[in-house]
């Protein structure tokens, strides 16, 4: 079969769109590490390069070098996502199970009651007025705990669990196991693809939020990274009211530092977990 056969014009407009979407994403990331990399003299002399002409860790160094700054920033953005993502899964994975049971008394309406919240809320007011009695104002739990469990994630992971074969809860069942061990020894060490694929989702999630720290988090050292990017970039805030020095520094290099440093822990870990990406989203996406 030749070259010719194998290649529509179809095809070909594809991989051209794709090519074309691929590339408005590139370049400007490359651009963001250029200008984060390169070095002030440089980059002052010649700041609209895609090709780098210099080398320097000055901006990170600063950034890193701030210890009420960016670097509490990023230890509390990692421990929000840590603690986030563990809290949700847990709650995900319990709801989810549950609701995989087709005997589970009321159980058709706790769904529709689940759907319902997908298209409708209590409104803004109602949740910061919720988050205040509770009394979670300017603590890590206004945070994780209101948003925890997310209804389309739920529906994904209870898809998959009734998708599992009925046979295997049957013989736990025999071997004297309850319902709780079933989750945690047999149905959990065998879901790795849709587990990876809804922490992933919740992680991501929980990493770039900024809006809920911006409506509960009151002192600057409880501040996430992403808030932090927020005020500096968008609001262009003066560093001092972040509780940044950047002494001599190129504050448009100092940002571009902060943005990588805010990137890069999630691009390191999406290929640990892309492989099982695909194939989570799609058996949990099969309908019952």
């Amino acid at each position: 079969m030749s070259i010719q056969n194998k290649f529509t014009w179809t095809d070909m407009f594809i991989y051209f769109v794709l090519a074309a979407g691929s590339l408005m994403i590139f370049i400007p990331l490359w651009r963001i590490l250029v200008i984060s990399f390169s070095a002030q003299e440089v980059y002052l002399l010649d700041n609209y390069n895609l090709i780098p002409k210099s080398f320097s860790l000055t901006e990170y160094k600063r950034a890193f070098g701030n210890i009420g700054g960016i670097a509490n920033a990023l230890f509390n953005t990692v421990k929000i996502t840590a603690l986030g993502t563990t809290i949700s899964m847990l709650l995900t994975s319990l709801g989810a199970y549950a609701l995989s049971k087709s005997d589970l008394p009321g159980r058709n309406m706790m769904f529709r009651f689940l759907i319902f919240t997908m298209f409708f809320s209590g409104g803004l007011v109602p949740f910061y007025v919720l988050v205040r009695n509770l009394d979670f104002i300017d603590t890590i739990w206004s945070l994780v705990l209101p948003t925890a469990v997310s209804t389309y994630n739920l529906i994904i992971m209870k898809n998959y669990f009734a998708s599992l074969p009925p046979s295997l809860e049957e013989a736990a069942k025999i071997d004297g196991y309850n319902d709780i061990q079933i989750l945690f020894k047999i149905i959990i060490p065998i879901s790795a693809p849709v587990f990876a694929a809804v922490s992933l989702f919740y992680g991501v999630a929980l990493w770039n939020d900024y809006f809920l720290a911006t409506l509960f988090i009151n002192s600057n050292e409880l501040f996430p990274l992403q808030v932090i990017l927020r005020q500096m970039i968008i609001q262009d805030m003066v560093t001092a009211e972040v509780g940044i020095s950047t002494t001599g520094s190129n504050m448009e290099q100092f940002k571009m530092a902060c943005i990588v440093i805010g990137m890069v822990p999630v691009l390191v870990i999406y290929p640990f977990v892309q492989k099982y990406f695909t194939k989570g989203i799609m058996l949990g996406a099969v309908k019952e």
